[in-house]
């Protein structure tokens, strides 16, 4: 999954709940490194489920960083994201059976808006997953 960037419209909203998990929950290395921190987060996971999340970064780097959860919430959200991947398969394919007897009259221009594709940026896709004509 791949990183999500924000548009002008859609600026996470600060209030107090955010404040407080930016002062608690956001760490730096430093902090990691040079107090009990790490060993106070893994003990609070040791208490069981918890969807506690930490994020860990780098003043010096601004990309990066990390989030620390724990390993059952880190579970709980991967058979989430591999139900929805399930899910998200079977529509693809109950379309695609519903589709296979009509024609395909529509050009990529019809489908895709302009903001969603670039072909050149496609062609480069393929191009690196190999499937270029040789």
């Amino acid at each position: 999954m791949g990183v999500h960037t924000l548009k002008k419209e859609q600026h996470p909203i600060a209030n107090t709940n955010t404040l407080h998990f930016l002062k608690t929950n956001v760490l730096s290395v430093t902090d990691i490194s040079r107090t009990k921190k790490l060993s106070e987060i893994l003990d609070l996971f040791s208490n069981g489920f918890t969807d506690e999340v930490f994020v860990i970064q780098n003043a010096k780097k601004k990309n990066a960083q990390a989030v620390v959860v724990n390993i059952d919430y880190f579970e709980t959200l991967l058979q989430m994201k591999e139900v929805l991947e399930e899910a998200l398969d079977q529509d693809v394919m109950e379309e695609a059976y519903a589709r296979k007897d009509k024609p395909a009259n529509q050009t990529l221009s019809d489908i895709f808006d302009e903001d969603d594709m670039n072909v050149n940026e496609l062609m480069k896709l393929l191009e690196e997953d190999g499937c270029e004509d040789t």
